[in-house]
């Protein structure tokens, strides 16, 4: 995926019955910090199922609570607050699923999405999770298997 140099970042604001999100409608070629993470976390390839488990999982990922992901349609209460993850492993490749999913704000500034493999920039953890990452890096090799999927 290339993007010109020309690319403008726009981000518009949707009104919302549950509040406002903003929709990325272009991505500036230097907001994409040159494709995003090409190397994986772990040696081990990441499994797709053991990632949707992770994305669904209010314990773990909890994707759901800020996006759609029609592919878990079984599953209860799916946000609007994030983008839809429907075709999410067409427009992006997987150093920039990757890079999502570790540092989001790399590529969406004004994001509310956390670093999910990070023990930074976060404010009033509690003590049993001070210095730990919301997921491993198996993890995130696992939910970056199950976005590629979503097509």
């Amino acid at each position: 995926m290339s993007h010109s140099s020309a690319a403008v970042a726009q981000l518009v604001c949707k009104k919302k019955t549950t509040g406002y999100f903003k929709l990325v409608l272009a991505v500036s070629a230097a907001s994409i910090k040159l494709g995003g993470m090409e190397t994986p976390l772990t040696s081990a390839l990441g499994d797709s199922v053991r990632g949707m488990q992770i994305s669904a999982s209010e314990d773990k990922g909890n994707c759901l609570a800020c996006h759609k992901i029609p592919q878990l349609s079984d599953q209860p209460d799916h946000g609007n607050l994030g983008p839809s993850l429907d075709g999410v492993g067409m427009r992006y490749n997987e150093a920039q699923l990757r890079q999502m999913i570790v540092d989001p704000s790399s590529f969406f500034p004004d994001t509310v999405m956390p670093r999910y493999h990070s023990t930074e920039g976060f404010s009033r953890v509690s003590t049993q999770f001070d210095g730990k990452t919301i997921l491993s890096a198996q993890d995130v090799e696992d939910v970056v298997a199950f976005l590629k999927t979503l097509r």
